[in-house]
């Protein structure tokens, strides 16, 4: 049971007794217990009599969840069903709790759910209503509603009937003639509704009476239905459910060609349509060529779909000529798109085409006409006709996609053997002569020669020798994958400069095209790779703060944050974070106690993984603030500067370390004098980041390289 359904009921005759009829109507409904779901019966709904006088009605034969283990009349289990007549009192229990009782002279009663474990379960009631009534006259006529009266082309000898009010039976004459009994002469089947009239002679006409009865005495003035039978017979693919749940197909489409039928998303069965007669209901194929087929489903999601052609007009799709199916499920009301491949020499003309859809089974998997609870299959007629000499490639496609290489693939027809291939850049225009690669085999693997985050375009024509060559098919559009970060994994990991506060050497940081490093599990933030790597040296504090922030305009809103110790090969986990930060989403990580000069790595990545872009990122301690270094004791000059950057303080200077803007250390000098001399002239023009350290103290200031 899946979804809710519409309130349904169903007549079943029953047996005689003395000058009385007993008919059974089964209402049913389906919902969730949470919501209440409600089973409502009507004295009016009451008519499988005929408009014959009532004597008893009563409630028998629950089904579904009504007799379902998880049931329960106490609220022990999972649901229960209050059932109330006339609005009088409830009684609550299952379908064994309800079996006979007595609804004679009642005007309206209700069967409702309620959910007794506090989960919401989709349920189904289902009870019949007995009706004992007394019939004065005989009952109407019916005809046969299944195959119609004039069906061709029916392939079962299984045949349905409509119910005649107030019929305690039905008897059948069949014949093969108009009027004839040759098949049954006035054989009573009994109180049902359908009848199996066994194998039939292939392209055959039937006629068939169906001759109500009652106490009273037959119906009169039955008139014949008849159906003829199918030469070459298909399968008639079933479902127990069908449609009515909203598993359907609502649109087909072979892109290209005059097959389009829209029939809509009503979830009415039947669940099965052989399409004729329209134009729009047909399609010319031609062999050796690959078509699109575009397929919008229902209401109900986890659809599939899968095509056949009856190549040999045997009456059976085989497994060889199933041209296409979907390789994933449709979404609810979604539109999937894929090909289908026409044979290369098939037979030409016309021939049927079965489109299933069933849910819940992969489309590679489907079967022309097994059982199935839900979906809908349509069948078509298509033309084949002769393929082209030298036919024109179709389904590009590029593969294996990475920062320098890719494999390009097309459809292999049926009279090619080699392809002309043009590869350009994206707006190279269309290729001259044969190409950039002529005669290439399919596929095409460009190997170390493309450029990373680049997009490329590219053309093919079929080769065909002695027949020529095909039209160009393209351009087909593609993009390389972009270079991982610089710091991609540990043993790359970018230095932080620690400052006062975040924003004193924070840096902006970015996660596109990151790997998965696998670091030590983090155990926070949902990792999943796209990660990315720093490191801090702890300052004499023994303290550090880390911290990552939003940088403006990028789509990156909530990140993760790991902090090691050890080294890149034999890192330990000191903490991880998830959203400390008080800039939203972001992490913070503020240790304390550390040993000065430790050095940690930093490791990084966005929530849950798959949203790419920047972030900025910063190591602090208030013991390194601003106000804690003399700055009126302190010059470098000159800035912007050329070759020899000129520094002194009023203490010591023991060290000097020269930054770029992506954090990344590019000088260091070790000192012991009051004034020092760096020599940057072999570092290229740009901004620099130069941290200078003097009596344990640190002061970094920004430099212009010219």
């Amino acid at each position: 049971m899946r979804k809710i359904t519409f309130l349904a009921f169903i007549f079943f005759v029953g047996l005689t007794s003395y000058a009385q009829s007993i008919c059974t109507q089964t209402f049913t409904v389906s919902g969730y217990d949470e919501d209440s779901t409600v089973l409502t019966i009507n004295a009016s709904d009451i008519t499988c009599n005929g408009g014959f006088a009532i004597t008893n009605l009563r409630l028998i034969n629950g089904a579904d969840d009504l007799d379902s283990f998880f049931c329960s009349a106490n609220g022990s289990s999972w649901y229960g069903f209050d059932l109330s007549i006339d609005g009088g009192t409830v009684y609550t229990g299952c379908a064994a709790d309800f079996e006979n009782t007595n609804i004679t002279g009642f005007t309206s009663l209700t069967i409702t759910s309620h959910d007794d474990d506090d989960w919401p379960d989709f349920i189904t009631m289902t009870i019949d209503v007995e009706v004992t009534y007394t019939p004065t006259t005989v009952p109407p006529c019916t005809i046969l509603s299944n195959p119609g009266n004039g069906a061709t082309g029916v392939n079962s000898g299984v045949i349905f009937w409509s119910s005649a009010a107030g019929a305690s039976g039905y008897k059948l004459n069949v014949g093969t003639t108009p009027g004839g009994t040759d098949i049954l002469n006035m054989t009573d089947v009994g109180n049902v509704l359908t009848y199996d009239l066994g194998a039939l002679t292939p392209g055959g006409t039937y006629y068939v009476t169906v001759i109500p009865y009652n106490v009273i005495g037959d119906a009169v003035g039955c008139n014949a239905s008849s159906f003829t039978t199918c030469v070459v017979c298909y399968c008639d693919p079933i479902y127990t459910t069908g449609k009515t749940d909203g598993d359907l197909i609502s649109n087909i489409e072979i892109i290209g060609t005059t097959l389009s039928n829209n029939t809509g998303a009503d979830p009415v069965n039947p669940a099965f349509t052989y399409f004729t007669g329209m134009p729009n209901y047909t399609a010319t194929l031609q062999a050796g060529n690959t078509y699109t087929v575009s397929v919008t489903v229902g209401s109900y999601g986890g659809q599939n779909v899968a095509v056949w052609i009856d190549y040999n007009d045997d009456g059976t799709f085989d497994t060889s000529e199933r041209v296409g199916y979907t390789t994933g499920s449709i979404a609810a009301n979604g539109t999937a798109t894929f090909q289908i491949v026409v044979a290369c020499n098939p037979a030409l003309g016309t021939h049927r085409m079965r489109v299933r859809d069933v849910w819940n089974t992969t489309g590679i998997n489907i079967d022309p006409c097994d059982s199935y609870g839900y979906g809908e299959t349509e069948d078509y007629n298509v033309t084949i006709s002769a393929a082209v000499a030298c036919p024109q490639p179709s389904m590009l496609a590029a593969n294996a996609i990475t920062t320098d290489s890719a494999s390009l693939t097309w459809n292999i027809g049926c009279a090619e053997n080699l392809w002309n291939v043009h590869l350009t850049t994206a707006g190279g225009g269309a290729p001259v002569g044969t190409g950039s690669n002529p005669g290439v085999t399919n596929p095409l693997n460009i190997t170390g020669t493309l450029l990373p985050s680049t997009t490329y375009e590219f053309y093919v024509q079929a080769d065909c020798a002695g027949n020529g060559t095909s039209l160009w098919t393209g351009p087909f559009t593609f993009t390389t994958n972009a270079l991982p970060p610089a710091n991609d994994d540990c043993a790359s990991a970018v230095v932080l400069i620690p400052g006062g506060v975040f924003n004193t050497n924070a840096v902006v940081g970015t996660n596109v095209a990151a790997t998965n490093s696998n670091p030590p599990a983090p155990g926070c933030a949902s990792f999943s790779g796209g990660d990315v790597w720093y490191t801090v040296t702890v300052p004499a504090s023994g303290n550090i703060t880390i911290e990552t922030n939003s940088n403006a305009g990028s789509p990156i809103t909530d990140t993760g944050l790991a902090v090691y110790s050890g080294t890149c090969g034999s890192l330990t986990l000191v903490e991880c974070d998830d959203d400390d930060s008080a800039d939203g989403n972001f992490s913070m990580i503020a240790l304390t106690g550390r040993t000065p000069g430790e050095v940690l790595y930093i490791n990084t990545w966005e929530y849950g993984g798959g949203t790419e872009g920047t972030f900025r990122i910063s190591a602090y301690d208030a013991s390194l603030s601003a106000g804690s270094f003399d700055m009126t004791a302190f010059k470098a000059y000159p800035n912007p500067v050329t070759n020899v950057l000129n520094l002194s303080y009023s203490s010591e200077i023991s060290s000097v370390e020269v930054f770029n803007m992506l954090g990344q250390r590019v000088l260091t000098e070790k000192l012991s004098a009051n004034q020092v001399q760096v020599d940057i002239s072999n570092l290229p023009s740009g901004n620099y980041m130069v941290k200078v350290t003097a009596d344990g103290l640190t002061k970094s200031i920004k430099v212009v390289k010219q």
